[in-house]
């Protein structure tokens, strides 16, 4: 099956997807912006399933790797991502037929289908994390046995470096150390797969959820009880699950720190109206990735924990949190794949740190039909 992509669709792709970045991924209004004027001088991107391209066809996964705020300053010309797509294709010899996702949550969500688009091929509806994580060995592709090499690298000014042959944790190390060098950002090319492996392997129909998400949360205009009804409805007929409200408050304390040029910290939360007393507390390192609650952990990693504006239901990243700022702290159920034990060895708590093992939020004590029961008028 296959759609065409126009610029509603894109504009709500966009806004899906910060909802999918749990706090991390990057900002996607400037590659929106990028999209909207190669759709213009292109026209629209096809969206279709792995299914309707033949097994022996070739799907590369791309991104953009590196520091939101770096690309801010040094802007993409557009065409980083199409040439790291031809350098890949010329080191391994091969021709591809689509252009899949790495990461659904955030800005590279956004980054395939620029890709796709001035490359003139399709978008095929998968990607590899469900979510955002912020290192490349985080993806299901990795996990289930796919090599992340070739790696093609490429930054604006024409800087470019491919890695061959290096295992995918290897590959990670490098291309962090090399996207440092090249200026802090660099458009990537990796894990190219036949279609016949890419069934296996990846996150199904992720974009389409994404713009499902979006026409949600456009059509709550901007009121947050009717952009969590929105998420929920559209959460729960999806691979994920029915997303949870954790508490409704107000942030008293947020500790922030760089380390490593990864944003590392905790915010607490306070509950108010008919939950005041109760309080959580969220811990981050570029998305978030645990909330405890009396001690307890109520919430990990790979489940999706998103805190939104308590008016508005817009995601508040990580880079946006202060303090005094009125909040809601939800939770979703992520998809079974990213339950699965291989995935767990890369994206658990352990992976991040965190003592503890994953605890699926509906085992996790959490009172199902207490805090859960949010109020979805007006």
């Amino acid at each position: 099956m296959k759609r065409y992509l126009g610029e509603e669709e894109l504009l709500s792709l966009a806004y899906g997807a910060m909802y999918l970045g749990s706090g991390g991924g990057g900002d996607t209004e400037l590659i929106h912006r990028l999209i909207r004027q190669a759709l213009r001088d292109f026209g629209p991107v096809c969206l279709l399933s792995p299914f309707a391209l033949p097994d022996e066809a070739w799907v590369v996964p791309v991104c953009i790797m590196g520091s939101p705020t770096v690309l801010h300053e040094k802007l993409p010309v557009g065409d980083e991502l199409l040439r790291a797509l031809e350098a890949l294709q010329e080191a391994g010899k091969i021709r591809a037929a689509a252009v899949a996702g790495l990461e659904i949550g955030g800005m590279n969500a956004l980054t395939p289908v620029l890709a796709a688009i001035t490359a003139k091929l399709p978008l095929v509806d998968c990607d590899g994390m469900g979510r955002a994580f912020p290192e490349l060995q985080m993806t299901t592709y990795h996990a289930f046995g796919v090599q992340a090499s070739p790696v093609s690298m490429y930054a604006v000014g024409g800087q470019s470096h491919l890695i061959m042959y290096a295992p995918n944790f290897e590959v990670e190390r490098e291309a962090r150390a090399v996207v440092t060098k090249m200026g802090g950002w660099a458009a990537v090319a990796l894990y190219s797969m036949q279609v016949k492996q890419l069934w296996e392997v990846a996150i199904p129909q992720s974009f389409s959820l994404a713009i499902r998400l979006g026409e949600a949360v456009r059509a709550a205009a901007e009121n947050v009880n009717r952009v969590f009804a929105g998420l929920a409805r559209v959460f729960h007929n999806s691979l994920y699950g029915k997303p949870r409200r954790l508490l409704a408050g107000k942030v008293v304390e947020l500790n922030r720190r760089n380390v490593n040029d990864l944003l590392e910290g905790e915010l607490v939360v306070e509950g108010v109206g008919y939950e005041t007393g109760e309080q959580v507390e969220v811990v981050f390192r570029n998305e978030y990735l645990l909330v405890n609650k009396g001690g307890k952990p109520l919430v990990s990693v790979p489940d999706l924990i998103c805190v939104l504006d308590a008016d508005t239901g817009h995601p508040i990243s990580i880079e946006e949190l202060e303090n005094h700022m009125q909040v809601w702290v939800i939770a979703v159920p992520s998809p079974l794949l990213l339950r699965h034990a291989k995935m767990l060895d890369v994206i658990g708590p352990a992976a991040f740190g965190l003592a503890g093992e994953f605890l699926p939020i509906e085992q996790s004590g959490f009172r199902e039909g207490g805090e859960a029961d949010v109020p979805v008028g007006d």
